[in-house]
């Protein structure tokens, strides 16, 4: 085989191996979290367990970015790197982008302006007002009421029966399907009970994180909620 051969042959195997990339990463959802451990570990948790319910299978790639609040307050523009970074490491997008986050001790300006991040770049919000852990304690009881993280802590050490410690595993079994539909009626409950033109800043307790659940079931076709 000549040189002129080679380089070709070589030149379309890069350009197979490309196309086949961006086919993998166009079906591929990103979850971009704010923490390292708690939040991965939810949405792989969860993932994992709804493709265990049909033949069709959602890709992803879960990823904490380590960006603290404390840090995030100065600058959200850090998340939005982060995932930025993460989305154009070979210019090919994910199929669906999610960044999840928390109101915690963000300024009220900060976290709005987050979620208005989203709106601007395409990506799917799930942000929660105070914390994760709204999201959690509604595959249990409905809550309406502005409360602590503590508070919060709390209420699932009772409802778990073992204490609730953020980023350890006994918080996994929330991605039962039997707990699913109630937290989505909650979670829903909860957006439209509030007003939702105010900013999301000022809408507590209120979690997005039932959005999720509609892209999950719109894109395998099933009824979990």
């Amino acid at each position: 085989m000549g040189s002129e051969d080679l380089a070709k042959r070589r030149r379309n195997e890069r350009i197979a191996r490309f196309s086949k990339e961006q086919k993998i990463r166009a079906e591929t959802w990103l979850i971009v979290c704010e923490g390292t451990k708690t939040e991965p570990k939810y949405f792989t948790s969860l993932l994992d367990f709804v493709n265990t319910l049909t033949d069709r299978e959602i890709k992803f790639k879960v990823v904490g970015s380590g960006r603290n609040t404390e840090s995030l307050v100065n600058s959200v523009d850090d998340l939005f790197d982060f995932t930025n970074n993460e989305i154009s490491k070979k210019k090919i997008r994910y199929g669906k982008t999610f960044v999840v986050f928390d109101k915690d001790d963000f300024t009220k300006s900060a976290f709005n302006n987050a979620v208005n991040m989203c709106l601007r770049k395409g990506y799917i919000s799930l942000w929660s007002n105070e914390c994760i852990e709204l999201w959690f304690l509604l595959h249990f009881d409905y809550l309406e009421s502005a409360i602590t993280r503590k508070e919060y802590f709390e209420k699932l050490t009772r409802k778990l029966k073992t204490e609730y410690k953020k980023n350890a595993d006994n918080f996994l079994l929330l991605g039962k399907l039997d707990k699913i539909p109630k937290a989505y009626k909650y979670a829903k409950k909860l957006e439209e009970n509030l007003n939702c033109e105010a900013q999301p800043a000022d809408r507590k307790p209120c979690t997005m994180l039932h959005k999720i659940i509609d892209e999950i079931e719109e894109y395998l076709g099933i009824k979990i909620k």
